[in-house]
């Protein structure tokens, strides 16, 4: 199965946001549906650290590596690592357009340019 690895304070995690990953941070957080468009935008440190942890916890079933971290051993890691977070929120963008079919940075950079 399909997952990428981030680094988050010096440790190589396996990640996936998809639809598992974004059930279980619904469950977790009640956020709805709806309200999942709206992710990215005005969350709090909170948000930030279960939408992480619902990825790599999501990142390591994927691997078939076993997942014993917990929501503050991630908080730990992005302590001091603003690029790790920056850079989760990033794979979490293009996770979102690969699981709601839009085309992702990576396949733009990759079509063919179209002669006019």
């Amino acid at each position: 199965m399909k997952y990428d690895i981030i680094n988050i304070g010096k440790k190589d995690l396996p990640c996936y946001f998809g639809f598992n990953a974004l059930r279980k941070y619904c469950r977790k957080t009640g956020m709805s549906l709806n309200e999942l468009s709206t992710l990215g935008n005005n969350m709090s440190l909170d948000d930030i650290v279960e939408l992480i942890f619902a990825g790599t916890q999501e990142g390591h079933r994927r691997a078939g590596v076993d997942f014993n971290m917990t929501s503050d051993d991630i908080a730990d890691l992005l302590d001091g690592d603003a690029i790790g977070m920056q850079k989760a929120m990033e794979l979490f963008a293009e996770h979102m357009g690969m699981t709601f079919g839009q085309e992702t940075e990576t396949e733009k950079k990759q079509k063919p340019k179209q002669k006019k």
